[in-house]
């Protein structure tokens, strides 16, 4: 019975994957040009083509933060204030792991 009831909800999970996937491509699609007007702005951003460089999911806010602050050589509040933005416009997005917040891309970047 519980083997059944997973494999319900992998399907489930699975069609909601799908149908995410797919609101977001209509969404990249109905907003194209204002997204290569963001990429353009964004990859003349030393700080913010940075900040989505280093975004894999593997770094917490704080490490994020130090490390591009210490590469780019510019004060953290700044880097701080840039991903802000780029999680406001939707460029990243975050993953609670444990008393983590981890940083990634969300793929309307790419």
């Amino acid at each position: 019975m519980r083997r059944t009831k997973l494999s319900e909800e992998e399907k489930l999970l699975k069609e909601i994957s799908y149908k995410l996937d797919q609101l977001i491509t209509l969404a990249k699609l109905s907003s194209m040009e204002k997204i290569k007007k963001f990429k353009i702005k964004i990859r003349s951003d030393k700080i913010s083509a940075r900040i989505l460089d280093s975004s894999d999911g593997s770094l917490s806010y704080s490490k994020l933060v130090e490390k591009v602050s210490e590469e780019l050589g510019c004060a953290q509040i700044t880097v701080m204030k840039k991903i802000s933005e780029l999680k406001e416009m939707g460029f990243l997005i975050t993953e609670r792991k444990g008393k983590e917040v981890l940083y990634d891309k969300s793929g309307l970047f790419e």
